[in-house]
């Protein structure tokens, strides 16, 4: 069986990743507006808001200090989620850049990596200005905190693939309903706002199957230097997903694109 992975030429994804960072040059304004704005309310809706009812610790940590990996995880994935959907699905089919991409030398599995790599750094970009307002609120309370972008960057890598891999399947934009209303229904049960022991177990069984839970996990981690055993194996789980998805992904390009 052929690996899609290995069919990846890597100048031709670095040829498709500058074409958006170009279209994102001409925007950058209006593009970092909603990943600054929306964390600000977001802290003042639960960091304060929900904070000011919960008077104990959680997990050993002040709720504004727990909620912060959450805040800033949901932020960045979400960014990254919306790119390789709604974004992915115009240049596919409305815009035809794919086919005009596909029209060069480039093949698809090149193409489908160098967009993915984009919504990897679009979300690493995002995270470098949010970063900021988490010490700010002070919600980071490490000096590891600057690593919170290594667990963000894994977690739009295999949120990237999920996402691009679904929109191959996708030939009419309305059934993106479907998907975010999974993705964002499981947000909840991910501990970014409250901890995962506090729901039934069978339900926690499910959260901790979702990689998005090691992303935040590790993430809250790196925020305040409250490292153990368990996240050994949660970078380990989010890397074997990723590797997966990603190839996933790949297939699904080719499949959608290549006659």
């Amino acid at each position: 069986m052929n690996i899609a992975l290995g069919k990846i030429d890597l100048t031709d994804a670095l040829a498709v990743w500058r074409r958006n960072s170009r279209v994102y040059l001409r925007l950058w304004k209006t593009e970092l507006v909603a990943p600054i704005i929306e964390p600000i309310f977001t802290f003042f809706a639960f960091g304060f808001g929900v904070g000011a009812l919960v008077s104990a610790q959680v997990e050993g940590l002040s709720y504004l200090s727990f909620v912060g990996a959450g805040v800033l995880a949901f932020t960045v994935l979400m960014r990254t989620v919306f790119e390789m959907t709604y974004g992915a699905y115009f240049r596919m089919v409305y815009q035809s850049t794919y086919d005009a991409i596909l029209a060069t030398p480039v093949n698809a599995e090149s193409l489908a990596f160098g967009e993915i790599l984009w919504a990897t750094t679009k979300g690493a970009i995002d995270c470098l200005f949010i970063l900021p307002l988490i010490v700010v609120f002070g919600s980071a309370t490490s000096l590891l905190t600057p690593l919170a972008i290594i667990p963000l960057i894994f977690g739009c890598l295999y949120l990237g693939a999920l996402g691009l891999a679904i929109t191959a399947k996708v030939h009419e934009i309305d059934y993106f309903n479907i998907f975010f209303a999974l993705f964002f229904s499981t947000l909840f049960i991910c501990g970014a706002w409250f901890p995962i022991e506090n729901l039934p177990a069978w339900l926690q069984v499910v959260a901790y199957v979702l990689p998005t839970t090691a992303v935040i996990d590790l993430t809250r981690a790196c925020l305040n230097g409250l490292f153990s055993t368990r996240h050994i194996y949660e970078a380990i789980y989010l890397l074997i997903v990723s590797l997966l998805l990603l190839e996933w992904a790949l297939r699904s390009v080719r499949k959608r694109m290549v006659i």
